[in-house]
């Protein structure tokens, strides 16, 4: 029996496996390598990297994406596990809000009591991002959550 995939803090080696995921996904890689403040976590199987997310922070502001999960380990309650590490390790740092854009994982994010928001009402700063700029069409639906500080 192998055991069960391990979700971690990502390291600069796990780069080139999870824009690979990102990429097969359909989702935006372009400003990966140079984003400041972005933090990755990967989900870590005997095959190797079988899922990532990542944080890029602003402050006490938090854009949450890439999510992606291999298919092989979809359906399985992967993405719920890396949506909940990120959520605590970003609470965990001062994080108090995480927003993100998406196309089509907004059912995914309202299971986990995401909102959908006006994507005017996040910082500037957060709208500067590349994310908002050029990356993410504005069809995007941008949603956010607030984090329990008591958590």
């Amino acid at each position: 029996m192998s055991p069960l995939p391990d979700i971690r803090r990502g390291q600069p080696a796990d780069l080139p496996h999870a824009l690979k995921l990102l990429q097969g996904a359909g989702l935006p890689t372009a400003d990966l390598h140079t984003a400041a403040r972005l933090q990755i976590w990967v989900l870590e199987a005997k095959s190797g990297v079988a899922g990532v997310i990542a944080l890029e922070r602003f402050g006490t502001e938090g854009l949450l994406r890439s999510l992606v999960v291999a298919p092989e380990y979809r359906k399985q309650g992967f993405g719920f596990e890396l949506v909940a590490r990120l959520e605590q390790d970003a609470r965990s740092e001062g994080v108090r809000q995480l927003v993100l854009l998406t196309e089509t994982a907004q059912e995914f994010f309202c299971r986990l009591d995401y909102q959908v928001i006006d994507r005017h009402s996040v910082s500037e700063e957060l709208r500067q991002s590349a994310e908002f700029r050029s990356l993410c069409p504005v069809s995007a639906i941008c949603m956010s959550k607030v984090l329990d500080q008591s958590s």
